[in-house]
């Protein structure tokens, strides 16, 4: 079974945001960053320790001096790195490029489909409403059945409803939506980088504050920056977070954050 890194299942379920609280929740846990009780972080040299991947090299690096939480997550979801990890994602196939275009055809099926079916109503009460419409219908096609409006109808919003569930327009892809899946079930606190990707900073799993698990007080987690509505994940595995929200993302995917994925089919 294929595995992915904390940094890459935090991207898939709550995008470059969810991934770069990853990266922040490593550094701190290594002691490499410190967090004051406001929020306020800085760097600490550790002999023989070093950031392990670019985002976290990122943060890193912009803590020369003390910055807020909330401006280093910012700066940590808008950076090449975090691109840099988007665009990884889509090469292994996890995540779209871009969103497809075909969602913004389901409305206009769905309005043909009763449109067709309110023809089909109207030919029955008032037959001399669509006649002219009726008659351009029958010299085209004749010895149609006049329940065909209704058949056509009907077919019509079933296949604009499948094709909506199979292709929401969701930034990640089949795979990225089982991978978070899979993430979500076996999120626990035992896992603390595996519950911030899932949960976030946020969040709760098993009844334990995931930011807690961190050292981080209340007043540090109400400077982390706003829900990143790109994503549109769903809650799962026992997270629980007041940052969660309806689906995306895709992408690419909802959610217990936004960002790239904005999941889905």
């Amino acid at each position: 079974m294929t595995t992915h890194t904390p940094e890459e299942l935090g991207c898939l379920v709550g995008g470059p945001a969810r991934a770069a609280e990853v990266a922040l929740a490593r550094l701190l846990d290594a002691g490499l960053v410190r967090v004051s009780r406001e929020g306020v972080l800085s760097a600490v040299h550790v002999p023989g320790r070093g950031p392990a991947t670019p985002l976290e090299a990122q943060i890193l690096s912009g803590l020369r001096t003390g910055r807020s939480l909330h401006d280093v997550l910012h700066g940590a979801r808008t950076s090449a790195e975090a691109e840099g990890l988007r665009s990884h994602l889509a090469d292994r196939g996890l995540l779209r490029r871009h969103r497809s275009w075909r969602p913004r055809l389901y409305p206009w099926l769905m309005l043909l489909g009763f449109g067709l079916i309110a023809v089909g109503f109207l030919d029955w009460l008032w037959p001399e409403v669509v006649r002219p419409l009726t008659e351009v219908v029958d010299n085209t096609v004749p010895g149609l059945p006049d329940w065909i409006h209704y058949a056509a109808g009907v077919a019509l919003l079933v296949w604009s409803t499948v094709l909506s569930a199979r292709d929401p327009g969701r930034l990640r892809t089949r795979a990225g939506y089982l991978a978070v899946k899979r993430a979500q079930r076996r999120a626990g606190p035992q896992d603390r980088f595996g519950a911030v990707a899932v949960c976030g900073l946020r969040g709760k799993i098993g009844g334990v504050a995931v930011a807690g698990m961190f050292g981080l007080t209340a007043a540090a987690v109400a400077t982390l920056p706003g829900r990143d509505a790109s994503s549109g994940s769903s809650c799962g595995g026992g997270c629980s977070s007041s940052s969660c929200g309806g689906g995306d993302g895709g992408g690419d995917g909802g959610g217990c954050g936004g960002g790239c994925g904005g999941g889905g089919d």
